[in-house]
């Protein structure tokens, strides 16, 4: 079995992010939220429908890339969400109550963030300065147990 591979691009800061959350003796963890603003592409074997997530190694490997490539931080806890919006809608006669999607919102949300570059960090507050957001890119993979 191959590994599954999560690309999502074009990640911008939302919600709260923890800059510091120090308590003595413990490492320094940084939890961070992003809407990603581009489809997310699976790759490899979760798109070839062969996936068996009962074989499972483990999940946590993740990288976060500015929009040159260069890599921030590793990412050890991380987790991905698709938040669905959908209008109801009753067509004339019907008793039933239909849900027409409408749109949809990815969010990626990491817990354990380990940067590897300082300039993650001050990516976003200069942007944050100047009026502008830096968009990153996320890539995440699921390893499988070999057969």
């Amino acid at each position: 079995m191959s590994d599954g591979r999560y690309i999502f691009r074009d990640c911008v800061p939302d919600g709260a992010i923890d800059i510091a959350n120090v308590q003595p003796g413990d490492i320094i963890n940084r939890s961070w939220s992003f809407r990603v603003n581009s489809p997310p592409d699976l790759q490899s074997l979760l798109d070839s429908g062969g996936f068996d997530p009962r074989r499972i190694l483990r999940g946590h490997d993740g990288e976060l890339f500015d929009g040159d490539g260069n890599r921030l931080a590793e990412i050890n806890t991380w987790q991905a969400q698709l938040n669905f919006t959908n209008t109801d809608y009753q067509p004339a006669g019907s008793e039933m109550v239909w849900a027409i999607p409408t749109s949809f919102t990815v969010t990626l949300t990491f817990t354990e963030t380990v940067i590897s570059d300082a300039s993650l960090l001050q990516k976003l507050l200069v942007g944050i300065r100047n009026r502008q957001r830096p968009t990153f890119n996320f890539q995440g993979v699921i390893r499988t147990l070999a057969e």
